[in-house]
């Protein structure tokens, strides 16, 4: 047993490093591309980690509350991540593994369960986002099972989240920002990839790719999916008169397909793919049930000598990220737009997002959010890089005051957000 223990310790103190270069962009850990990719009669055991800290300035309109409460317009922002995994394939040629990531959460030792201080670290705790084992073989591709990223998710292009910093509107910059983020997409959040589902990922043909997953229901990692019939909470739902019922998806199903060729020197990859659903039927006397999902997403990217343009986008009917529209909500569409240029170790980037989705219920106008990013990376050291990075953005709803001044019922008033933070992170 120690000698197995000290040769795992050995393979990954090797993969990191090793990996870095291939991370891949729908899992942080930094060795995940060897996902799938032991030697025949060979496993790798691996405990990739993540450390991350950064100091925050930034400028809100909800800095104020009417109650006298006010916000510093600076702080600090820290996190880590664990990752364990292992991979494996037989000498006959069967791929099989799992991973999984665990993050700390937030120090909710503060009043009413707010962020608390140093003094009540104790109430840390730390929580499963991703976890799946997976089979497959050249031949046919592989599933995977758990709570993980469907096709849509793991094939998205052309968002740029890998090149600005640390992932600019869904990177760590909006930590410092209150009410405003663009970051709409159907794809790319827990509220996708954190449900249990069963994903399966075609082999590579030609540059050509394809996928599949289906999600009966919402739940993420859990020891039980909802044995009880009872109204909230039970992950199986198929009628509520709950609200918080209504609000969540059932029979999920996501299809995609990606490209990735290169011509005369200009890399091209190109994305397609579909999400549907089924909603919770509201079984209120005469109560409204959410429409199902029914999203198209699309991306794209050409680069050249380090330069990339591209562009993603989601359209359909939901009301911004997974939440289900009511019927005579308008239809969604987030997109963005970017570029970037990588030299040895800089990448620089930026990007303009857009959301326009339902907002408000009834209210029959869309909310729009949109908001630029820009980021600097400078990776110093195997496993080590520094960012400067920076948000601003917008929302603003007909009808809605989305501030925390208090105004006449049926006001308008929008909002506005800005953040610059400096940062360092540690992968391994």
């Amino acid at each position: 047993m120690r000698k197995i223990l000290l040769a795992s310790v050995a393979t990954v103190a090797m993969t990191g490093v090793a990996a870095a270069s291939g991370l891949e962009p729908t899992l942080g850990s930094s060795s995940s591309s060897i996902i799938n990719k032991a030697e025949p009669g060979k496993a790798v055991v691996r405990l990739d980690g993540f450390v991350f800290f950064s100091a925050g300035f930034a400028s809100n309109t909800v800095d104020k509350a009417p109650n006298g409460a006010k916000a510093d317009g600076y702080g600090f922002l820290s996190t880590f991540r664990i990752y364990p995994a292992f991979d494996a394939q037989t000498p006959g040629g069967l791929r099989y593994g799992a991973f999984a990531e665990v993050r700390s959460n937030s120090n909710t030792g503060g009043t009413n369960g707010g962020v608390g201080t140093g003094g009540s670290r104790g109430t840390n705790t730390l929580y499963v986002n991703r976890a799946f084992g997976y089979l497959g073989t050249d031949q046919i591709g592989t599933i995977r099972f758990g709570s993980i990223d469907g096709p849509a998710s793991m094939m998205r292009t052309g968002t740029f989240e890998g090149q600005i910093a640390d992932g600019g509107w869904n990177g760590w910059a909006p930590g410092m920002t209150r009410g405003v983020n663009p970051y709409r997409f159907a794809v790319g959040g827990g509220y996708e990839y954190s449900t249990q589902k069963v994903t399966w990922m075609s082999p590579n043909w030609s540059g050509i790719q394809l996928g599949a997953s289906f999600a009966p229901g919402s739940a993420p990692n859990t020891a039980g999916d909802g044995n009880n019939v009872a109204i909230g909470g039970n992950t199986r739902q198929a009628t509520s008169t709950l609200a918080g019922d209504l609000g969540r998806t059932r029979n999920t199903f996501e299809v995609g397909g990606r490209y990735t060729g290169n011509f005369g020197g200009f890399g091209t990859q190109v994305h397609v793919g579909y999400i549907g659903s089924s909603s919770i039927t509201n079984s209120n006397v005469g109560g409204v049930t959410p429409r199902g999902l029914s999203i198209v997403t699309a991306g794209a990217t050409v680069s050249y000598m380090g330069f990339m343009v591209g562009g993603y986008m989601n359209t359909g009917t939901f009301n911004g990220n997974f939440t289900p529209a009511n019927p005579g909500d308008k239809s969604s569409t987030v997109y963005t737009l970017g570029a970037s240029y990588e030299n040895g170790p800089w990448v620089v980037g930026a990007a303009y997002l857009n959301a326009s989705f339902a907002g408000v219920s009834g209210n029959n106008v869309n909310r729009t959010d949109q908001g630029w990013t820009a980021g600097v990376t400078y990776k110093y050291a195997p496993g080590a890089y520094a960012f400067l990075e920076f948000v601003t953005g917008t929302a603003k709803e007909r009808g809605v005051n989305l501030s925390n001044d208090v105004l006449p019922a049926g006001s308008t008033k929008a909002i506005s957000s800005t953040a610059i933070i400096l940062g360092n992170g540690f992968r391994w």
